[in-house]
């Protein structure tokens, strides 16, 4: 990790304005163990030095962390003094996980993302790394950079699959990759009212299971928003939540879930990408002002947008819309290291 000089200082205020400084994310992980990925406080300093100086074995990634405990805990000061870190908790373990960017010249931010051996391989690096590159992309840098060992074929498929490209070999062991945010930039302005779906299936809160099959069998769709007598989203029904057979013949609100994920029309689409990354969410009502429900977006539906965006660029469109995820109106609202 090289940390350049002379780079444009973080405000503080610029850092509190971030998503994940306002809202950090809480989460399951692959073996169903509660985490919370926050910004780095004060009172979380010494745990952090902890974390390193208990790591093993020292000097595993391009000489880090340095084998000699004053050193290793000089050396966290400094990433802690010049970067911007976000922590992964685990209720039981407290620091789990670490994650920084330090500013570099051209716009551009190294990445760190370090785990603890235990937690390894449990989807925590895979979230961290996706919430830097929003930070990043929220900050205004450009690009976002890191050297991984070219042995770490883990780091190096969930890097990929966050969007980092290969670009230059540090040595014979080490790869650089970046992820270009330039290309993010392109979805400033864009909200959920110009992605989402305004043909909504939904399904009354007393409706039966059995008339909830059949409406997923024949319109393919994969949640239903479940309507109370007076139209507003009280839950929402997945397949997830019919295959139980005994599920069978009870009503709907017996089974839904209660806590539902909203959006507003004019929320960043951005926003609900980050969503859909780390609910794992196949789709997400709209309520209108009233909160009253006025569409749904769903994953396709934000593909096709992209794909539709990529058409028209090309000077190709078609302007049909084909390819949207299908929500059909119901009128009466009876019937939503590493990884």
């Amino acid at each position: 990790m090289e940390q350049a000089p002379a780079t444009p200082p973080i405000h503080a205020l610029e850092l509190e304005q971030t998503s994940i400084y306002c809202s950090p994310l809480a989460f399951i992980d692959k073996r169903g163990n509660p985490i919370l990925i926050k910004p780095l406080s004060e009172k979380w300093h010494e745990q952090l030095k902890r974390m390193y100086l208990n790591y093993e074995p020292r000097d595993d990634f391009a000489g880090l962390p340095p084998i000699r405990d004053d050193e290793c805990v000089k050396w966290v000061e400094g990433m802690v003094r010049n970067g911007v870190n976000l922590v992964a908790l685990s209720f039981e373990e407290g620091i789990i996980g670490h994650a920084a960017i330090f500013p570099m010249p051209n716009q551009t931010c190294e990445m760190l993302i370090v785990l603890t051996r235990g937690h390894q391989n449990t989807g925590i690096g895979t979230q961290m790394t996706h919430l830097i590159i929003q930070l990043a992309y929220e900050l205004e840098f450009e690009r976002v950079w890191l050297s991984v060992g070219a042995g770490n074929r883990i780091a190096r498929h969930v890097y990929a699959k966050c969007g980092f490209e290969y670009i230059a070999h540090c040595d014979d062991n080490e790869l650089e990759m970046t992820v270009d945010l330039k290309r993010y930039y392109q979805m400033k302005g864009i909200t959920v009212k110009d992605v989402m779906n305004r043909r909504v299936v939904s399904i009354h809160e007393n409706s039966s299971c059995r008339e909830a099959i059949g409406i997923f069998v024949r319109k393919r769709i994969g949640a239903l928003p479940v309507l109370d007598d007076v139209g507003e989203v009280v839950g929402i029904l997945s397949e997830t939540d019919l295959v139980v057979i005994g599920n069978y013949n009870q009503k709907v609100k017996d089974v839904s879930t209660k806590q539902v994920i909203t959006v507003r029309p004019h929320c960043p689409l951005s926003k609900v990408v980050r969503l859909f990354q780390s609910k794992k969410m196949r789709c997400i009502p709209v309520l209108d002002r009233q909160g009253k429900l006025a569409g749904i977006v769903g994953r396709r539906d934000i593909l096709a947008y992209y794909c539709r965006t990529d058409l028209e660029t090309d000077g190709l469109a078609s302007g049909n819309g084909a390819g949207l995820e299908e929500h059909r109106v119901d009128p009466s609202g009876n019937a939503g290291d590493l990884p």
